[in-house]
């Protein structure tokens, strides 16, 4: 979690002088903007490579894969919170025990559960491009929960995102039954990030990412017991290519990839980070890279400058009175 402010203040109280007092202020100004749409870039373009690293693992059984990330990532979490003593002070009332308890549920689990079951059953091109309607999505559903109007170029440029990815992604093969889950999975995708925007305001980014993890590990492992068995867990560890990719999953993605989209929501609110979506397919076509998939054909190269476009439409700077103070709080 990045906190500027500190570094500020201890740089000012160490010296006074003429350099430090007229360049560090113009540096922590000039980032602070920056911090909400490198964040969601950062989050959206990890969270591209995770279906490419994901498919090297379908040995695992899929509940118990899910749940060992989770688990992994809960605990480190919880422990750097226990660490650095940044507990939240704040006592959880009903409503937000329930939002953590279904942001677990349907944002973390529901979410990776529905991907997953999905991808075995159409075309890994669909489910990408079913994927792709979260931005515009988010950008007419998230102000219209707070009663306001959505931002016009934010909702083209969103739509231009979407089409873009899903010309990059293609269709391909699919069933009625993989068609649903895909659909499922976009809801629970959406509900990842409504969900979490009131309960960063009240417990801050990094302690909702954990009680996020905390929460899905919970619900996976539950479901990994009663399905898999406790037996599996010893033998999804034990093979080295397996380890390294759910590890790099807990790592880059359920950490990462989290922690930095929970930082850009409050900056950015959750239309404008949608348009980041821009960066998942450029993830996913370097994972492939890296992995020996090849390179992308011309479609695909076609479709990234169509959602670089939809990008630069969105974040075009607006004007004062469009800016999103009134997403930040819920």
């Amino acid at each position: 979690m990045l906190v500027l402010t500190p570094e500020r203040d201890q740089a000012e109280s160490v010296t006074s002088t003429a350099p430090l007092q007229t360049v560090h202020p113009t540096r922590i100004a000039v980032a602070a903007p920056l911090l909400g749409p490198a964040a969601a870039g950062l989050s959206l373009f990890l969270i591209g490579t995770s279906a490419p690293v994901a498919s090297t693992i379908r040995a695992v059984p899929l509940l118990t894969g899910q749940a060992t990330r989770y688990l992994l990532a809960a605990a480190l979490l919880v422990a750097a919170l226990l660490i650095t003593r940044k507990l939240p002070r704040v006592r959880p009332t009903r409503r937000d025990l329930l939002d953590i308890a279904l942001l677990g549920a349907f944002g973390i689990a529901g979410f990776n559960l529905f991907l997953v079951s999905a991808s075995y059953r159409v075309d890994p091109a669909l489910v990408g491009t079913v994927l792709a309607a979260t931005p515009l999505l988010l950008a007419v559903v998230s102000p219209a929960l707070v009663r306001r109007r959505p931002a016009v170029r934010v909702v083209v440029g969103a739509a231009v995102v979407a089409a873009g990815t899903a010309f990059t992604t293609g269709v391909g093969a699919a069933d009625p039954l993989g068609i649903l889950f895909c659909l499922a999975a976009l809801v629970c995708e959406l509900a990842f990030t409504l969900l979490a925007v009131r309960l960063i305001a009240r417990f801050g980014t990094f302690a909702t990412t954990a009680l996020a993890s905390v929460s899905g590990a919970a619900v996976l492992l539950l479901a990994a017991l009663v399905v898999d068995g406790p037996a599996v867990f010893g033998t999804v560890l034990a093979e080295p290519d397996q380890a390294v990719a759910l590890l790099y999953l807990a790592l880059a993605i359920s950490i990462g990839a989290n922690a930095a989209w929970y930082v850009a929501l409050p900056r950015l609110g959750a239309d404008r980070s949608g348009l980041f979506y821009a960066f998942s397919p450029v993830g996913a076509l370097l994972a492939s890279l890296l992995l020996g998939h090849g390179l992308p054909g011309s479609e695909g190269l076609i479709g990234l400058a169509v959602v670089g476009v939809g990008l630069l439409i969105g974040v075009w700077p607006q004007r004062t009175s469009e800016c999103p103070a009134a997403n930040r709080h819920r």
